[in-house]
C-alpha cells in the first residue's frame, strides 16, 4: 500500500514542481511607470537617475553591485531583485533601496 500512496504523491508534485519552475522563468521586466518602480525611483539606466530627487545616489552605483539583484547567471542583463519579486531590473539599473555588496575578505 505505501508504494501506491507513494505513486501517487509522485503523480501530483511533479507536474506542480514543474509548473512553479516556468513561472520563475516567466518574469517579465519591470517598468520604470509602475507604482513599485515608481515608489522607489527605479530607472533602467543608472545615469538617468534625477540628482535633484536623490542626492545621495553615485553614478558607480547600480543594480549589479546591489545585494538585492540576483541574476540567474553573472552575464545576464536582466535579474531578479528583492524589491521586485514579480519582476526583473536590469543590471545597469538603480533605485532609492540600493545597498552596496560587501567586498570580499582578503586572506
Amino acid at each position: 500500500m505505501a508504494d501506491y500512496n507513494r505513486r501517487i504523491f509522485l503523480m501530483a508534485a511533479v507536474p506542480a514542481c514543474t509548473a512553479a519552475g516556468h513561472a520563475l522563468a516567466a518574469l517579465k521586466k519591470v517598468e520604470e511607470s509602475e507604482p513599485k518602480a515608481m515608489a522607489v525611483g527605479y530607472k533602467h539606466n543608472t545615469a538617468k537617475v534625477d540628482r535633484a530627487r536623490y542626492p545621495k545616489h553615485q553614478p558607480t552605483q547600480n543594480c549589479a553591485n546591489c545585494l538585492a539583484y540576483a541574476p540567474a547567471k553573472p552575464t545576464d542583463e536582466w535579474g531578479e531583485c528583492d524589491l521586485m519579486s514579480d519582476r526583473l531590473v536590469h543590471r545597469d539599473g538603480w533605485c532609492s533601496s540600493y545597498k552596496p555588496m560587501k567586498p570580499a575578505k582578503k586572506g
